[in-house]
């Protein structure tokens, strides 16, 4: 007699899968998108968060540390804005190409995106979408294919950003008061 095994999902997990539901609607970009989300997310749903079992999480077992999923980040705000202004001052005046996230959303409008060279386009993922950029088109899911592993198909639109010039990185984390 063959059993079934149908492991008990976590509260993250569920959660993660309750966002996505709440959101697609109104998630960018065409069908074919939206059909590499609804298979990304059948396969999280299959394999879940990666657990010690998988080799490659063995000393990242997220789904015992991933008790809930967070909320997704909202639009930063305007005095979020602001203290990033302030915090890009603190690396000087050096020859890099600063892009600017603020509560993981990236901010164009405090972005060095001035010269860029010929071909290079440096947007938010989902502005490239809305506008069904033909170059996102062709290298989404190809950057890490998202067979194998779940917390993969999570990430499945790639996220990187490569450019002309070195790259600098400030990091803003909000103080206890609020700051």
């Amino acid at each position: 007699m063959n059993a079934e095994i149908i492991p008990v999902k976590t509260g993250a997990e569920l959660a993660f899968a309750e966002a996505f539901a709440a959101a697609k609607a109104r998630l960018p970009g065409d069908r074919a998108v939206a059909a590499m989300r609804e298979a990304a997310i059948r396969d999280f749903g299959m394999k879940g968060l990666p657990s010690r079992r998988v080799e490659q999480w063995h000393y990242t077992d997220l789904r015992a540390m991933l008790r809930d999923a967070k909320p997704l980040a909202a639009e930063p705000s305007a005095g979020a804005k602001a203290s990033a202004t302030k915090a890009g001052l603190l690396i000087g005046d050096i020859d890099a190409r600063r892009l600017v996230f603020v509560d993981g959303s990236f901010v164009p409008e405090l972005s060095d995106l001035s010269n860029l060279s010929a071909g290079l386009a440096i947007r938010p993922m989902a502005q490239a979408l809305a506008a069904g950029d033909p170059l996102v088109a062709k290298h989404l899911g190809q950057v890490v294919p998202p067979e194998g592993e779940g917390v993969v198909a999570l990430t499945a639109d790639p996220s990187g950003v490569r450019g002309d010039r070195g790259k600098a990185r400030v990091g803003l984390h909000p103080l206890a008061d609020g700051r």
